[in-house]
């Protein structure tokens, strides 16, 4: 016993001894984001009207917009596939109208491009129309139908009210905030407060993150591959390319006999319609969209009187 623990101390001396564990491995470098690549631009307009990002404030509640933008990846995907389908047609109206651009933006901010988006003000459709405004620009709203679904109707008529708006107030940051909260009440807090700017006057929380949503939707779909969204074109959805029949009916009629009269589904009706309520539509006149290639087949069974 004497003779082992001699050995041992004499180890100990020598520095010999059991070999210590081995060290861990290092640990892999923190993943990093390209943050530059994810800043909000030096200079930016909205509908030909510079926005003062000089002003902290400004800049900070667009930052907010634009990084929530950025990072609500499926969202902000979903934005992309569908703008595919819905900007051609929207600006092709807008370009008739020769209205700004940047206001195709305003249907990504309102609805997601979602046609039957619906709120918990009673807004419906792409472009959000609550009822009394939807009457006051001539959408019909039945117990058949509502035009605040129907994305051509709804187009036409929140381009006309954006520019009533705009003949109004002679600024389009403003007649934005007045087509999110009314018109009534952003002139009521210009009166109030003194002030004719936007970015400037303090409205409703809603209200004051509407431009800066419209800008942050404006940034990203200009500009997609920069901030890390590469989807193949494949994987877009495509343009509305369906045939657009008009007919008058003078009885009730089945949503099913208009599939049966184009030869395509049910389902595939109240898709590309979503304005229909019910499965029937009541007497009156109609404009539907069918499959394209179907139109023909669809006017020939009207013109046998097959609805009538």
């Amino acid at each position: 016993m004497f003779v082992i623990v001699a050995l041992l101390l004499a180890s100990l001396a020598l520095g010999v001894g059991p070999s210590p564990p081995p060290a861990p491995p290092p640990a892999e470098p923190p993943q990093t984001f390209p943050w530059p690549y994810f800043r909000v631009p030096e200079k930016i307009s909205l509908c030909g009207e510079p926005v003062p990002l000089n002003d902290p404030a400004v800049r900070e509640d667009l930052d907010r917009e634009f990084t929530i933008v950025v990072w609500s990846r499926a969202q902000t995907t979903m934005w992309l596939k569908r703008a595919h389908r819905y900007f051609p047609e929207i600006q092709r109206k807008i370009m008739a109208q020769r209205l700004p651009p940047d206001l195709k933006y305003v249907a990504v901010a309102e609805s997601d491009f979602r046609p039957r988006a619906r709120s918990s003000a009673g807004a419906k459709g792409i472009w959000q129309f609550i009822p009394p405004t939807a009457q006051r620009f001539h959408l019909k709203a039945n117990d058949s139908m509502d035009e605040r679904l129907d994305f051509l109707a709804a187009t036409d008529a929140a381009l006309r009210y954006l520019s009533q708006l705009h003949r109004l107030f002679n600024n389009w940051t403003l007649a934005l905030a007045a087509y999110n909260c009314g018109e009534g009440r952003v002139q009521r807090e210009m009166a109030a407060q003194g002030v004719r700017d936007y970015y400037h006057l303090a409205l409703p929380e809603e209200t004051e993150r509407y431009v800066h949503r419209i800008l942050a939707a404006k940034i990203l779909l200009e500009s997609p591959g920069r901030y890390g969204f590469d989807i193949p074109q494949d994987q877009l959805y495509p343009p509305l390319d369906n045939d657009t029949v008009d007919f008058t009916v003078t009885k009730e009629v089945r949503v099913k006999a208009l599939a049966d009269a184009c030869g395509t589904y049910y389902k595939t009706i109240k898709r590309l319609n979503p304005w229909i309520k019910g499965t029937t539509l009541s007497p009156g006149t109609y404009r539907l969209q069918v499959p394209k290639g179907t139109g023909s087949r669809f006017q020939e069974a009207y013109l046998r009187g097959q609805f009538s």
